[in-house]
């Protein structure tokens, strides 16, 4: 990348001189033998008066091919593909999970042990390809029923560029994709409410896709990415960028404006996310997920945004400026054909940083960077002036880290803040001069997975009896609330009792992860033989027994055969007393858990600075003498890796 951008300025100092715009022969020049290609497109369009608007066509997609690549050579890519291909044919109806596994056992297979290579496109486009792809283009747009409202501006964004994904194969994708997913579309002729809406169109297309799709979303998948049309597009399982892109190459070969929009990184949980926009007749971009969404419908409704990003066809030479700098660049950035557009979104605040003293004049970018759940992200960049930077549009009520990229790593070079709903910046300095106490019961925020199955508990009890059916049984505790994290039962001096039960209430199957029981005086833990309601839910494969309940994993739990009358227990051979019980509801395993190991983080001045380990007993974790005015971070150093950074304020965990 850093060599493309080198030529890039080099050959600007001498373009003057050609017959073409400057910005085009700079790309010219660039391109070395495979120029004679390119220019044998510019002189196609150059004989005629009325292919002027393909001149500068051509143009635009020559001057702004730098930075973008394909794979060479493609025979290696194709090999792979024709193995998906394959594998999709014999295969047809078997299990996503199946799927998934035999495709990264075939990425395996062709690239264990081999490096893809790739080059940019100004080597390697041919004249046909590239003409082909204009007429097609113009074709649609020009003579199509669904971008009637599109100028040549919006065309040569939305329309007209001669791949929708870096890496595609660069193959006849246009032919293939406007043939297909079209059953719906030729219906809107025959609806005069609906002629030539590009927002109804995308509509029908996309449902159209969902219907013989049947998309299965998945994250942090193994395997080297489709990037042939069409192979992807037989595929049910992908990324929701697969998806994305699937859509863009269907609508664009149908001539219906949709561009692709992500946000690098979300600030409240790991990865980011990729969906699209339909320019609609309006002159508004509307939101749908390809394949996942329709137009109009609600897409992430609600979620916090720090940065939109349009992925776009022309060069933002202000990402060309912040690459040409000595210091490294986040790989996001490294990409320059990407524009900010998080203001259609979201209403954004500019954030002015001061530079401390140690590190002006060092760098010329910087950078706001995110929590991903492990370390933080950037998310955008800001050029230094002076002792200042300023980082446009931004979103708020998010917690931002200032940091410059080095050769070894982020560094802080300010202290966290929070971004306030108002538009306010509230930094975090840890103020050792003060103190408090943490009481600690998880180390992530509550999601909606989650919190849509805890309500199954509310209106359960636990039981004691001394007979094994329950008949001389004493009620202990019922739940009468939402239960929002695991709890505990205060059983002493209810006296001594053989058996010990959970009831679920009605229409809950059981729904329960764990239950400990301590003894009375001597306050351990004791076990006796698992009793309760036999089988589990046949929807559920094996493991979602009674059994579950004390097998000590938070992300397992009992689902009963049935809805109502449900229970699990213990029996202990003997009459014993029971001081306390704990119980886990069904849970993601971001409570506190007995037995595992913790360690909590404060964040001071430019890292994170460890509060000690601590072996969990209880389903709370207390620790004292902590800073206050600061973040912190609660790691499960026995497992899971979901962990996210959290203030403390009113003696309850307030997550970022």
């Amino acid at each position: 990348m850093a060599k493309y951008i080198f030529q890039f300025f080099l050959i600007l100092g001498i373009a003057a001189c050609s017959h073409y715009p400057d910005d085009v022969e700079q790309a010219l020049r660039l391109a070395g033998e495979n120029r004679t290609e390119l220019e044998m497109v510019l002189e196609h369009y150059s004989k005629r008066p009325e292919d002027q608007l393909k001149l500068q066509s051509a143009y635009f997609l020559i001057a702004n091919m730098q930075g973008h690549f394909s794979y060479r050579p493609p025979e290696l890519m194709n090999r792979f593909y024709d193995d998906i291909d394959s594998l999709l044919d014999t295969n047809g109806n078997m299990h996503w999970q199946d799927a998934l596994q035999q495709v990264e056992a075939i990425s395996k297979k062709h690239f264990e042990n081999t490096h893809q290579n790739y080059d940019n496109d100004l080597y390697v486009v041919t004249a046909k390809y590239l003409i082909d792809n204009i007429e097609s283009a113009f074709g649609v747009w020009q003579n199509g029923e669904w971008a009637t409202h599109v100028g040549f501006d919006d065309f040569c964004e939305y329309i007209l560029p001669y791949k929708s994904v870096e890496l595609q194969t660069l193959d006849n994708w246009r032919d293939y994709t406007r043939h297909i997913f079209k059953t719906k579309l030729n219906s809107l002729y025959y609806c005069d409410q609906f002629k030539n809406s590009a927002y109804w169109a995308c509509d029908a297309v996309n449902r159209e896709m969902m219907e013989k799709i049947n998309p299965v979303i998945l994250t942090n998948v193994n395997t080297i990415p489709v990037r042939r049309m069409r192979t992807l597009l037989r595929m049910s399982i992908g990324s929701c960028e697969d998806y994305s892109k699937m859509a863009l190459s269907v609508m664009r070969s149908k001539g219906i404006p949709v561009a692709e929009d992500f946000t690098p990184q979300w600030p409240f949980r790991n990865f980011g996310h990729s969906w699209n926009v339909v320019l609609a007749n309006s002159g508004k971009n509307v939101v749908f997920g390809g394949v996942v969404s329709h137009p109009g419908e609600p897409h992430k409704p609600d979620e916090k945004m720090a940065k939109v990003f349009r992925r776009c066809y022309a060069i933002n030479r202000e990402l060309i400026a912040v690459n040409s700098e000595q210091q490294p660049v986040h790989n996001i950035f490294s990409d320059f054909h990407i524009k900010d557009v998080t203001d259609e979104y979201i209403v954004t605040e500019d954030v002015e940083i001061e530079i401390v003293p140690e590190f002006r004049g060092k760098f010329r970018y910087a950078y706001l960077s995110v929590f991903d759940n492990q370390n933080w992200v950037p998310v955008h960049w800001g050029k230094v002036n002076g002792r200042k930077v300023v980082f446009r549009k931004m979103g708020k009520n998010i917690i931002y880290l200032p940091v410059f990229i080095t050769e070894k790593g982020l560094k802080a070079f300010s202290e966290p803040f929070l971004l306030t709903a108002q538009g306010e910046i509230k930094p975090f300095c840890a103020d050792s001069s003060q103190r408090q106490t943490l009481i600690l019961d998880r180390k992530y925020y509550l999601s909606q997975r989650v919190y849509d199955v805890r309500d199954r508990m509310m209106g359960g009890k636990f039981q004691a009896a001394n007979t094994e059916d329950f008949r001389d049984s004493l009620t202990l505790h019922r739940i009468s609330g939402y239960v929002v994290k695991s709890d505990m039962v205060n059983t002493e001096n209810v006296g001594a009792y053989r058996y010990w039960r959970y009831c679920s209430p009605d229409s809950s199957y059981g729904n329960i992860a764990e239950i400990y029981f301590f003894e009375q005086g001597t306050g351990k833990q004791i076990t006796g033989r698992i009793i309760g309601t036999e089988g589990s839910n046949k929807n559920r494969p094996p493991g979602y027994e009674k059994e579950a309940v004390f097998d000590r994993n938070p992300l397992t739990f009992f689902e009963a055969p049935s809805a109502n009358g449900s229970w699990v227990g213990m029996d202990f051979g003997k009459p014993v007393e029971i001081g306390r019980i704990y119980y886990v509801p069904r849970s993601d395993g971001n409570d506190v858990t007995i037995d595992h190991l913790y360690e909590l983080f404060y964040w001071d001045k430019a890292g994170w600075i460890s509060l000690g380990q601590k072996l969990a007993t209880d389903i709370r974790l207390v620790y004292e003498n902590v800073p206050v005015n600061t973040i912190f971070l609660l790691r499960d150093l026995t497992s899971g890796k979901e962990e996210r950074i959290f203030t403390y304020e009113n003696s309850k965990q307030i997550w970022w």
